[in-house]
């Protein structure tokens, strides 16, 4: 893991996040191979035309395509090769660990930058243990997404610098490492206070399928009870995050 491991470095500090010291991006800036090309993925078109715009100032990458969801990018990802996929992970449908294992499971080459509002290294972590290329929070500045596309293909794993320690395997880990990406999701919305019926609506799934994806969390984690199992998420930092991974 270290040796892929890239924490991005710089100055000024802003926030906690680390911003690296870059080239001021401009249209008419030097390139002499094809440029890297980029899916985004998130379900706000502001936010997709807004990075689309600025990413582009690079003439060393190259937005060729868009999705509002996970299945959506699954689906044009069958017709379109990119070489990075930028993705939320707070999607409508199946959500994004679920996306981004469906991805990889039929695209194993596939890149796929994890760029998220959750600033969590639990969080963080599952996401890196399902694959992703690097995981970078929506509080970081634009130049650090640039950076962290070039790093990919590089071959380092650009993480925030607030979360490097998504990047270590810890033994408190164990079983949150044990829980499949849809319980994941299930056990942070139960921490949240969301009831099945409710977690159900937010992931588009059955109510029944809801309530065994809650069962099966309590069983790994050896919760009998939700208060027990919230005293595991609190130890997981997992009670406080914004809701949720998946969206109504």
């Amino acid at each position: 893991m270290a040796a892929n491991f890239l924490r991005l470095r710089g100055q000024p500090y802003r926030r906690g996040i680390v911003v690296p010291t870059l080239p001021k991006l401009t249209a008419d800036m030097p390139h002499t191979t094809p440029p890297i090309t980029v899916m985004l993925v998130d379900d706000h078109a502001v936010v997709r035309a807004g990075y689309k715009r600025y990413l582009e100032l690079d003439p060393r990458l190259s937005v060729v395509d868009e999705a509002a969801t996970g299945e959506e990018a699954y689906e044009r990802l069958q017709v379109r090769e990119v070489d990075v996929v930028v993705m939320d992970l707070s999607m409508p449908g199946q959500g994004g660990f679920e996306s981004l294992r469906r991805i990889l499971s039929r695209f194993p080459k596939q890149k796929v930058l994890i760029f998220s509002m959750h600033e969590n290294v639990s969080i963080a972590r599952q996401a890196l243990q399902l694959g992703a290329s690097g995981y970078l929070t929506k509080s970081m500045q634009p130049d650090e997404i640039v950076a962290a596309i070039h790093a990919v293909i590089a071959g380092k794993r650009p993480v925030a610098a607030a979360l490097e320690l998504a990047t270590e395997p810890e033994p408190a880990d164990t079983a949150l490492a044990d829980l499949l990406p849809r319980e994941f999701e299930v056990l942070t919305l139960l921490a949240q206070g969301h009831n099945v019926d409710e977690i159900a609506a937010r992931l588009h799934i059955s109510e029944r399928t809801a309530s065994n994806y809650a069962t099966s969390v309590r069983k790994k984690l050896g919760a009998s009870s939700t208060y027990e199992l919230r005293k595991h998420a609190e130890k997981f930092g997992l009670v406080n995050e914004p809701p949720s991974l998946g969206t109504p």
